[in-house]
Parts: C-alpha cells; structure tokens; sequence
C-alpha cells in the first residue's frame, strides 16, 4: 500500500530539528513491504502548495500526521501549533481521501482532545512502529481496528494499551526520505537515539509517560553503524545524541564512546546529561570520542527548588558535575527552568550565584513550566488553584510559583542582558531564528549557545 507520512513540525529555533520519529515509522512501513512518501513540511514556505505538489501517481492508502510538539513550551513567548495543523488537515483532505491517522509525541500527550480539534479519523498513543505497521494492514485487508495497541478514534470497540517494544532493537530511521541538505546547511547536526525510557521523576515530565519507565538500550554497534553511514555516506560529521539522559546508565554511554573510537570516526557530537552520576572516566571516555558539548538538565540552582522540581540530585553534584566538564576540556551548558515549585526572589537570587560560581560556557533559561496531564505538576497546580479539575491545558498553561509571579520576567531579563553567556528564549535575549540564521551561513555546526562568542 502507498502511505502518505507528513511531519508538521516547522520549528527551527534554536534550528531546525530532523524527525527521527516518523522516520522510524517510515522505515518499519518499508521493512512491511509498503511504499512510504515522506512530506516534510519544516522548509515549506506554503504547506498547502506543498501537499498538491504530490505526485498524481501516488495515492495513499492512509496518511499519517505526525505531531512532535503542541507547542514551542516557551513562556511568554508561547506558540500554538494546532491551528496550523489543522489546517494542513483540511488540505490533505482536498486532495486524499484515505483515513488520516495522527501520531507523535505531541499527540499523545492530548489524544482525545486533538483528534476533535485536528477533526482527524484516528490517533496512535506511543511508539508507532508496530502499531502503524498492523494499522496500515488492516486498512489493506479491510478489516476492523480493535487491539491495534494505541489506537483511539471513532467505531473502535475495544482500546488496547500502547505496546512499548521491550528492546530498542527497531531499525535505523529512514533517513533517505528526509531532506539532508535542508537540515544539513540549516544546522549541521544529524540526531541520534541510543535508547528510550527515563526512570526519573521530574515533575513536570511526559518522557516516562511517552516512553516508559525502563530504559530500553540500543546496542552501541548498531547506534554507532548509523553513525558511521551518515559519516561515510552523507558527509555528516556533527551529530546529536537525543536521549533524554546520554549519561545513564555510565556502560552503555561509554561502549558507545568506545566504538566511536574503535573505528577512528572523525566526528564531533553534543548530548544531553543529568549532573548526577556525572565521573571522570565517562568525561575521558567521551572527550576521546569526540563530545564537544553537553547539556546540562540541570533545572534548579539550590536544593530546596530542585527537590520540588523532583530532580533527585543536589548542588554539590551540579557544581562537581561542571568542575569535571572543565577539567575533562568539554563545553557545557545549563538549562534552569525558574519560576517553578518553591520558587522565590531568594532562591532565585541563589541560582544567580551559583551559575556565577560555576561559570559554565552557556546558562540556558526557560521561565516558568508547562503543565501537561498526567505529571505530579499538574496535581499541584490543582491544589494551589492555578487551573480547574477537567480544565483543558491542550492550549499551554504555565506553573509560575507566587514567590516571583509578579517579578519573574523583570529580574530574570535584568539579570541575563548583562551575561554574555545567559540566553533566555521566552525574552528574545540572545536567541531566535535570526542568530540560527547567521550562524549557519558562517559555516559553524554544534549547539548555538557554543557558538555565540565564538
């Protein structure tokens, strides 16, 4: 069967950002025998044009739509994608008349609320590999949809459970469908998945909700072959590891390192951390390798925030975490998350201080937090009063802690326009499209925030 995949996603601050996730759906569709299409809607200036522009020859048998983000998460500068998708909903529908299926992160944090407000004809809850895969045979066969794992919309008698795969032993992305130049030129870095799951419990997270709770390990050969095709191959020698947590557990982070090394890849490559756990034979390990940066989710800066925060690390390990980075000669960066739980002019003041005391290259600061259902947030929100039991927080609502809600923005911005290595989204201070823009016709790749200055 023809199958139509179109990512929304059209972002591109800090940059442009290649989706993996569908491409991983891609290629399970292909591995099943069926001829997959990939629209790529993130460089299209006009997504209707685009969606005619498809060839008359292929007819898709089903469309999927898939949904990495409801929203940019940055407060006060909060976007909403959905009226947009919705949108391009209504052009597929001019020109395909096959069921339209959405999927992705972003939709599965408000499945029931964005198939009403997309108007489309089903939804997939979690990983879509599988689930795509029966879904697109049962449409062939003509058959009903009840016990596709994950799959919600109307006639379904019966909803099973999304199907989390029990090792992450999928295929490599079908990076051929994406646009390589595009990405390539816009940012430089290619993405990279070592594994699914977080054990943690930050309290505003959707990663275990979205992916489990076991961490779910690719092996390092098979991360590191993808590694080496898209080197060899398509000339990328930038890359970015985007677990949620690179670092954990330490085996598995440094046999990746060590294959890396093993085959002499020339390739530099930046990754999220957790501070805790943080030592100096992974630094080495990573360093030899090719890490030229890391970034820190670091949240809080004392132990009263970062404990509301349900972080589970301390400042002590956050300030040894950044002496190792600098011992080891790899750039870090810090993301704070300020005006949440606990949050006062004191505390805040004491973040200050303490990314004064570490000076680490970048301190990247997001104002207040997103409230998504399902995480111990949102039940505090309704305990404080801040939103209503069955309000809907599909449009973005924001934490915002009353010790700063009347100062936050003030004191942040006041704080940050004098620090050169400060950059604060939601205020314009040293980020936006523009910065992206120069940066990447000068030739650089990486991170921005290691670039500024440079």
């Amino acid at each position: 069967m023809q199958v139509l995949l179109i990512s929304v996603n059209r972002e591109t601050e800090p940059y442009p950002v290649e989706p993996i996730g569908v491409a991983y759906v891609a290629a399970a569709l292909k591995k099943a025998g069926h001829e997959v299409a990939l629209l790529d809607l993130c460089f299209e200036g006009d997504a209707a044009a685009a969606i005619k522009r498809l060839p008359s020859e292929f007819i898709p048998g089903v469309i999927g739509i898939s949904i990495r983000n409801i929203d940019n998460l940055t407060y006060p500068k909060s976007v909403f994608y959905l009226p947009a998708i919705r949108e391009v909903v209504r052009n597929v529908r001019s020109v395909c008349n096959g069921p339209i299926i959405a999927g992705g992160s972003g939709f599965s944090l408000f499945p029931h609320e964005t198939i009403e407000y997309l108007g489309v004809d089903y939804g997939l809850i979690g990983e879509g590999e599988a689930s795509m895969v029966e879904f697109v045979r049962r449409v062939e066969l003509g058959s009903e949809f009840d016990g596709v794992p994950g799959l919600i919309g109307s006639g379904l008698n019966r909803f099973c459970p999304p199907d989390l795969i029990t090792d992450f032993t999928v295929s490599s992305p079908a990076r051929e469908l994406l646009d390589y130049p595009g990405y390539a030129s816009a940012g430089g870095m290619a993405n990279v998945q070592t594994k699914r799951g977080c054990p943690f419990e930050c309290v505003y997270c959707t990663y275990p909700f979205l992916e489990g709770r076991k961490l779910r390990l690719r092996e390092p050969r098979s991360v590191v072959d993808e590694i080496e095709t898209l080197y060899r191959d398509r000339a990328r020698d930038y890359f970015f590891f985007v677990d949620d947590i690179f670092n954990m557990p330490e085996g598995h982070a440094i046999g990746i390192c060590e294959e890396i090394i093993k085959r002499r890849l020339d390739i530099r490559w930046a990754c999220f951390c957790t501070p805790k756990g943080i030592t100096t034979g992974l630094l080495k390990a990573m360093k030899a390798a090719g890490c030229a940066a890391i970034e820190f989710g670091t949240d809080g800066g004392t132990d009263a925030t970062l404990k509301a925060l349900g972080k589970g690390f301390t400042v002590t390990e956050i300030e040894k975490a950044q002496q190792l980075c600098v011992e080891a000669g790899i750039e870090a960066a810090h993301y704070l998350i300020l005006g949440g739980p606990g949050e006062t002019k004191k505390t805040l003041h004491e973040t200050f201080a303490l990314m004064e005391r570490i000076r680490p290259r970048a301190v990247i600061a997001m104002l207040g937090v997103r409230i998504y259902p399902g995480t111990s947030l949102k039940d505090l929100a309704l305990k404080e009063g801040l939103i209503e039991k069955g309000a809907s927080l599909l449009e973005p609502v924001f934490y915002i802690s009353e010790g700063v809600k009347g100062s936050l923005l003030d004191d942040v911005g006041g704080y940050a326009a004098g620090r050169p290595n400060w950059v604060v989204p939601g205020l314009g201070i040293r980020s936006g499209a523009k910065i992206a823009r120069t940066l990447a016709q000068m030739g650089k790749k990486g991170v921005m925030w290691d670039m500024l200055g440079s």
